[in-house]
């Protein structure tokens, strides 16, 4: 720098001494001023941004360290204080790209405090409790893992009245918390109790399907095929929650593979004689071809969720997470340009503001929550309008038109299980004409009603079976023409699925 300095002076002086060579030394020195630019902006990076940086960083993985250990609150709070201080240093000294990297990682500091802030608040006892309560669900989850059932049900039991007494101790936030841990917890009992054995019984013969299928006759394939169906419907009657909900989902999928409803009595001849008799109670008739909510099917799952990891697969685009920022001093301050916004645990980032006296953003740029949702798109007076995508971190995601924070209009749905819809959309579920194409290879073109074929529409098997005719809430009904992969078809009426006595043979064209 300082050579560059000097080269610089030297260069206005051959200017001004020498009038035939002051535009070659203007131009030189030009050069050289450019250079100590590069120079100066390197040895501020070097010397001003990287430490900062490195600084930031070691306080956030301390802090992380302290949490994850359940270490004292104050402790901390005490890290996250000065791992902010440093993040805000280092967005004013940084350039671009560690500037922009700064500012997220300062927007995520930011968040981690407000959330340690209801730790403090809530005092020891709360603490304590919360921290107990913790510790046993970490347990139960090792004994799940472990398939040791009835551990894990009396371990999640147990955790279940520690989230009860946490509600009693704590307050705030931190209270509707403890009770919403309480709840799951008390799903995850009752599943680790009656579901989890049935549902790993289940995963075996689909499992089996799946490995040994294609060498098969095919007798042998649809009895396997109806046994592991019957598996997944007993898990859908003991099972609770998310689990419920993929279980249907795995029996409708193997009905659909195979092309045909379960025979009367395959429940009473392969179904759980264990089955406890106020579950079975509950049960509901199992869906035949074509039935359940078809945006909800999806390929069998080999795992378990526990603790509500896994969110069940959702067929309406109903966004939980809200807009409107929630603030404890008034309302969040916004920038006039694009910038970063934190309020409570969502963050702005774009070109939002505030617009009313009660926090109601506007602008256009992502909303991020601390749950790990997300929308991209336009807010009007806190509602999503006009073009947007939200994402959810079950990895489903919704993008399309949106009406006064309604999915509405067309868009695309693209669900966990790697089912994808394109079409109408109507209070985020599909209503009018669209398509659907699951991700077992099977697809369907045609008309929906909230989530349900209705109307005329074209359902194609991924094993050359197809339908085309009328449905009416998800069922075959009416009119319509079923044709098997060798050609020969029925063509007549439906009803509930099945074929009437009204229709006739359709020969395989030659």
């Amino acid at each position: 720098m300082p050579v560059l300095r000097e080269a610089g002076g030297a260069f206005l002086k051959v200017a001004a001494a020498c009038p035939s060579l002051a535009v070659q030394a203007n131009r030189q020195g030009d050069r050289a001023t450019t250079e100590l630019k590069l120079a100066e902006s390197a040895l501020a990076h070097q010397t001003e941004c990287l430490p900062r940086l490195d600084k930031a960083l070691d306080l956030d993985l301390r802090a992380a360290a302290a949490r994850n250990e359940r270490g004292d609150p104050a402790e901390v709070e005490r890290l996250l204080g000065e791992a902010e201080t440093v993040w805000r240093d280092a967005v004013s000294l940084c350039q671009s790209p560690y500037r922009e990297k700064a500012e997220k990682s300062l927007a995520a500091t930011v968040r981690q405090r407000a959330a340690n802030a209801e730790l403090l608040s809530s005092g020891p006892a709360c603490d304590a409790a919360w921290k107990s309560a913790g510790a046993l669900v970490d347990y139960a989850r090792g004994a799940w893992k472990e398939k040791r059932w009835e551990d894990a049900a009396m371990l999640y039991g147990k955790a279940a009245m520690a989230w009860e007494g946490a509600v009693d101790k704590c307050s705030g936030n931190r209270q509707q918390q403890a009770q919403r841990k309480a709840e799951q917890t008390h799903v995850d009992a009752h599943n680790a109790e009656y579901c989890a054995p049935l549902w790993d019984a289940a995963t075996e013969l689909a499992q089996r399907l799946k490995t040994n299928g294609a060498g098969m006759s095919a007798p042998e394939r649809d009895q396997l095929s109806i046994r592991a169906e019957v598996g997944w419907r007993d898990a859908t009657t003991a099972c609770r929650g998310a689990p419920q909900t993929l279980a249907r989902t795995n029996a409708d999928a193997l009905a659909r593979e195979r092309g045909a409803p379960l025979p009367a009595q395959a429940m009473a001849q392969y179904g759980s004689k264990s089955m406890p008799t106020a579950l079975a109670s509950a049960s509901s008739p199992p869906a035949s071809v074509g039935g359940g909510n078809p945006v909800a099917a999806a390929a069998a799952a080999a795992t378990l969720p526990v603790g509500g990891t896994a969110a069940p697969l959702r067929t309406a685009v109903q966004p939980t997470a809200q807009i409107r920022p929630t603030v404890d001093s008034g309302p969040a301050s916004a920038p006039a340009a694009d910038g970063v916004v934190v309020a409570g645990d969502t963050t702005y980032r774009g070109a939002f503001s505030i617009v009313s006296a009660s926090g109601e953003v506007s602008g256009t740029g992502t909303v991020e929550w601390a749950n790990g949702e997300r929308f991209s798109g336009t807010l009007v007076k806190g509602r999503r309008q006009g073009k947007g995508r939200f994402s959810w971190v079950s990895g489903q995601w919704y993008e399309g038109d949106w009406v006064d924070d309604r999915a509405d209009g067309y868009g695309i749905i693209q669900f966990p299980g790697g089912n994808r819809y394109e079409g109408a959309v109507r209070d985020g579920e599909p209503s009018g004409r669209g398509t659907l194409v699951f991700a077992s290879g099977d697809r369907y073109s045609g008309e929906f009603s909230r989530g349900l074929f209705h109307g005329q529409g074209a359902y194609a098997w991924k094993n050359g079976n197809r339908y085309e005719g009328a449905w009416v809430l998800g069922k075959k009904h009416g009119q319509g023409r079923f044709f098997w992969a060798s050609g020969e078809g029925w063509e007549g009426e439906f009803r509930d699925d099945l074929k009437t006595d009204v229709g006739k043979d359709i020969t395989a064209a030659r």
